[in-house]
């Protein structure tokens, strides 16, 4: 144990050191500007006149099944206000007409979905000519789809079961 007292004092000995130390002036490293430079990036070019008759297409096609869904509503709002136990007839026929606003919002989402593929697409093959009219098309779209799932989704919250 009085060993290890004496090596103590040698080991200490070992980190005292004699001279300066390291300078803590700036490096001539942290004067420049680490910052990626800023690119500039080029708008993409306009949709041709083939892909300007699809995109219009796919909102004519999505606004057709928002007329149809609209049509339908309010026969199933009240379909949905009136149901009364699962299982009773007027269960099943506010169901009946869920469903069939279901389906005449088929022609919205399916345009979404087309159009959104048509986006992937075009990306993954590097053409970004038209991605502006692609997108605001998409949030057009998009937003008849959101407003009819939502709708949806308050129907089948307001019918038991």
């Amino acid at each position: 144990m009085k060993r290890l007292f004496l090596l103590v004092p040698l080991l200490l000995a070992g980190c005292a050191s004699e001279g300066v130390g390291p300078s803590l002036a700036k490096r001539p490293i942290e004067d420049r500007d680490l910052n990626e430079p800023v690119r500039q990036v080029a708008p993409p070019a306009p949709a041709d006149t083939a892909l300007k008759a699809q995109i219009d297409g796919l909102i004519a096609r999505a606004q057709t099944g928002q007329r149809a869904f609209a049509a339908l509503l309010p026969k199933a709002e009240a379909a949905a206000a009136s149901a009364g136990t699962e299982g009773s007839e007027s269960w099943v026929a506010a169901q009946q007409l869920l469903s069939a606003l279901e389906s005449e919002r088929a022609p919205s989402t399916s345009a979404l979905s087309e159009l959104d593929t048509l986006i992937a697409m075009r990306l993954k093959d590097g053409n970004d000519a038209g991605q502006t009219e692609l997108q605001a098309a998409d949030r057009q779209i998009e937003a008849l789809v959101q407003v009819q799932q939502s709708a949806i989704d308050r129907l089948r919250a307001q019918i038991p079961g």
